[in-house]
């Protein structure tokens, strides 16, 4: 486990050298526990030259405990002023810095300059994207376990799920199941204002109601302060349920969407769902390393319209996204993304999730969703559970 850490410290320090950054500060809490193995509050220092030293401003024992970084080079500070001569202190030169420019407040940044009025700042969040895209052995282990907790909770909504029952009801029931399996009870999104529950449970029209997150179905939510998720309405008959859970085995998360229903489905949505089942297995056949994200999503988008559904295909018309799929580990919305735009060629050990969705404002919502880790020979699936609507 130590060696994994200090590997991801190498590869970056690699990468600084290229760019010719000479530290990179970093300071998110996915970041720095993906370096670090810990979370104290404070600034993580990574040298092009390969020294690692974390300034902590809370949390010190802790690290002491988790971190595998040399106890010598974990250092208690109680101000960012304390970096300038703290770095000199360590012979890291800071002439160019380097920061998280996607997630770090307007308000550090400007601090940070202040500080260190002589030095150039530059952005290293893709940097630090690219590295974590591609998963380690040690990552795909983790994953792989993830994905089997997760694929019980599924199971569980057949225990959980009854006609009358809210959906409210249903979701904290699978919450607190997942919990005690061990499931965090925290999942991470690195974009801003981007905010996530353990899972989602809605039904019927809900399942098709606008929402403002990035997400093909989400859910009306109990209240508008948080649009999305689960309500007090209750579970019918005849009406497709989504079940959308993530689950997370330290840290490492997996997403998983099944429909489920209480008799039977439509016509119009039995449809859809096989129009979903024919995506997801067009590109569980297509992904591969080198083929470009972004033409499995237009292919995708042709299947779809093909098939009379262009204007319900991963969202209500006039709220659908522009995705059907997005990598995932640490973070929810990691690369690759499987989207319009991503020019760019799917790698080996890369792992996303795959959700084509279909939805229809007023009626509702079916789709699948599956995690995925891209090998040399293509794809293989984290989640497992049958792809069938499951009938209750």
């Amino acid at each position: 486990m130590t060696s994994e850490f200090l590997t991801r410290i190498e590869k970056l320090s690699e990468t600084l050298r290229r760019k010719n950054i000479n530290v990179a500060l970093i300071m998110q809490n996915a970041d720095l526990y993906y370096y670090s193995g810990t979370i104290p509050s404070g600034v993580l220092c990574i040298s092009k030259e390969n020294k690692a030293l974390y300034a902590i401003k809370k949390g010190f024992k802790r690290a002491l405990d988790e971190s595998p970084i040399k106890q010598e080079n974990l250092v208690q500070i109680t101000s960012f002023k304390n970096l300038p001569n703290l770095l000199k202190e360590f012979s890291i030169n800071y002439s160019t810095i380097g920061i998280e420019m996607d997630v770090v407040p307007a308000e550090i940044y400007l601090k940070l300059k202040g500080i260190f009025k002589d030095s150039e700042i530059v952005d290293v969040s893709n940097i630090v994207k690219w590295q974590r895209a591609i998963k380690s052995p040690f990552e795909i282990g983790m994953l792989k376990q993830s994905g089997r907790l997760l694929d019980c909770t599924i199971e569980d909504a057949k225990d959980v799920i009854r006609e009358g029952k809210t959906e409210l009801e249903v979701c904290a029931e699978l919450e607190f199941r997942a919990r005690k399996r061990g499931h965090q009870g925290l999942d991470r999104m690195r974009s801003f204002n981007g905010e996530m529950l353990i899972g989602h449970v809605h039904s019927g029209a809900n399942s098709a109601y606008p929402s403002p997150a990035q997400k093909p179905t989400a859910g009306k939510g109990l209240y508008p302060s948080f649009p999305e998720g689960e309500t007090f309405d209750r579970i019918r008959e005849n009406v497709p349920i989504i079940v959308d859970f993530l689950g997370n085995y330290r840290g490492y998360m997996t997403d998983e969407t099944r429909t489920f229903v209480i008799g039977k489905l439509s016509d119009k949505f039995k449809r859809a769902y096989e129009t979903c089942l024919e995506i997801m297995d067009f590109v569980e056949k297509e992904a591969k390393p080198g083929v470009i994200a972004q033409d499995l999503y237009y292919k995708s988008l042709d299947i779809a319209e093909k098939k009379g559904f262009k204007d319900n295909f991963m969202g209500a018309k006039g709220n659908q996204v522009s995705f059907i799929g997005h990598g995932i580990g640490l973070e929810l919305d990691e690369f690759p993304v499987i989207a319009k735009g991503q020019n760019y060629a799917l790698e080996e050990n890369m792992v996303f999730a795959l959700e084509p969705k279909i939805a229809f404002y007023g009626e509702g919502a079916v789709g699948i969703e599956n995690t995925y880790v891209v090998t040399e020979n293509g794809l293989k699936a984290l989640t497992k559970y049958p792809k069938e609507v499951v009938k209750l």
